[in-house]
């Protein structure tokens, strides 16, 4: 692909994703929906069966450790309920009160098309406290601290953005740039992101709208990760 246009990539998503065949009309006594027994679905599916062999991606995920050797390394994908492999570096740090705070540089690559995007997610990490056999709840104040295998946390909602803080952006480039240097990828035009595709059904789509191209291409539901 010479240049990642509007033209170019809508162009992409309707080679994997049938025009109609909208969720409503879907014939729920059908063992196999419509929209599934199209030859779009049909390049969707060996699309991801190639991404799940890929071997650049393998090396991408051992070279992640020698290049983050202080972060924790993750992977987020999932094979056919999105269009995107995902991977991530992490850090998770201490608050007061007993909190975490958790940090992940994450990336989506398209299974689709030869784009990327890079983006960091946030979270919080609140501390409840277990005994075996008993309810769980706030630790006491004052209380001698227990050992880890007794925690449990309770997870705020991810925040995502797609402009990485100054704290992490040498983390955010350093993976944006393993990424095109392995997988000789280019990053997603973000300008691009909500291009709706209203006549394409996406069967992984969550929302109620139509589906934009930064869901056709990549996630719907980016800013979850394990």
């Amino acid at each position: 692909m010479s240049e990642l246009t509007r033209e170019s990539l809508v162009g992409i998503a309707r080679q994997f994703y049938p025009a109609g065949f909208p969720a409503e009309a879907e014939d729920l006594s059908e063992p196999v929906p419509a929209y599934q027994r199209t030859p779009e679905h049909e390049r969707f599916m060996a699309a991801w069966e190639k991404a799940l062999a890929w071997p650049e991606w393998k090396k991408l995920m051992k070279e992640l450790p020698h290049a983050f050797p202080e972060m924790g390394v993750g992977g987020g994908t999932q094979p056919f309920v999105s269009a995107c492999l995902r991977c991530f570096v992490y850090r998770v740090e201490p608050m007061p009160g007993g909190e975490r705070f958790a940090t992940r540089i994450a990336a989506a690559v398209s299974v689709l098309a030869p784009v990327y995007v890079v983006y960091v997610t946030t979270q919080i990490w609140r501390p409840t406290y277990t005994a075996y056999g008993k309810m769980s709840g706030t630790h006491p104040a004052g209380a001698a601290p227990d050992d880890e295998s007794s925690r449990l946390y309770h997870f705020s909602r991810p925040q995502l953005t797609f402009g990485p803080p100054s704290a992490v952006k040498p983390e955010a480039d350093t993976l944006a740039r393993a990424i095109e240097e392995i997988l000789g990828y280019r990053r997603f035009p973000l300008a691009l992101a909500d291009e709706s595709l209203p006549d394409l059904r996406v069967g992984f789509l969550n929302g109620e709208g139509p589906p934009t191209l930064l869901e056709a291409l990549l996630s719907d539901n980016l800013a979850h990760l394990p």
